[in-house]
């Protein structure tokens, strides 16, 4: 078991181990530990998310954007992760994309 700070005044609780052969499995050919998928799941469940943006996991676990969007790519790529729309904004910019663990 695992505590970590998620910001000011959340913690997160996770397990880095998995007896999941098919999500190890995947993980390994993503190039993605255990200990950071379930970091992941932590966080989305600790702030309720229903979807979440790149930017939304880089500012709650303390990653660059560019990380937190190659470890997204990873995992959509082997099925962990889904992209399922973009934000809409009033400014200027692209939209991002918001993402659901599967």
């Amino acid at each position: 078991m695992i505590i970590e700070s998620a910001g000011a005044e959340d913690e997160l609780t996770y397990h880095n181990r998995s007896d999941d052969q098919d999500l190890l499995n995947k993980l390994k050919r993503a190039g993605v530990s255990v200990k950071t998928y379930k970091k992941l799941e932590a966080l989305i469940r600790r702030m309720n998310w229903d979807a979440f943006t790149t930017t939304d996991l880089s500012a709650h676990l303390a990653m660059t954007n560019r990380n937190a969007r190659r470890i997204i790519a990873s995992l959509c790529d082997y099925g962990l992760a889904e992209c399922i729309g973009e934000t809409s904004h009033a400014t200027r910019g692209r939209p991002s994309k918001m993402y659901r663990l599967t």
